[in-house]
């Protein structure tokens, strides 16, 4: 398979880590979110995952934002604590890193974690609840 980026959207900081087939996380970074325009949040997420790319083979992108994401998994619809709605979020950022990108909701990407990694690996059935800035 090959390396990933992980990137965590929040209202207060932009988590992002290299995560290799078997869920190791190899390399990873934080920064605050810019909350002053959707083009300052989309150019900080860019940086942060061209500087984790430089000197790595990724096979894709996932970013997990806080809010509605369309079916396609490509726009951000609404989030209740970022400058962001209809941002089309997939497009816009892999025009810049050159890379496949997914957008998913938070809870939705944090469950999928725990049921593919974590301790709900071997459920029959699982629940998150999360709790964030928004």
């Amino acid at each position: 398979m090959g390396l990933a980026i992980g990137v965590d959207l929040g209202g207060t900081k932009i988590a992002a880590g290299v995560v290799d087939e078997t869920g190791n996380v190899v390399a990873h970074d934080r920064r605050p979110t810019p909350s002053l325009s959707a083009d300052d949040v989309v150019d900080s997420m860019v940086d942060i995952i061209s500087s984790l790319s430089r000197g790595r083979e990724i096979v894709g992108v996932c970013v997990a934002v806080p809010g509605f994401v369309d079916a396609t998994r490509s726009r951000l619809l609404f989030t209740p604590n970022l400058p962001m709605q209809e941002e089309p979020l997939r497009s816009r950022i892999e025009s810049r890193v050159h890379l496949p990108v997914v957008i998913e909701n938070d809870a939705n990407a944090a469950t999928w974690g725990e049921v593919r990694y974590g301790v709900a690996r071997n459920a029959r059935n699982a629940v998150m609840l999360t709790v964030g800035t928004g």
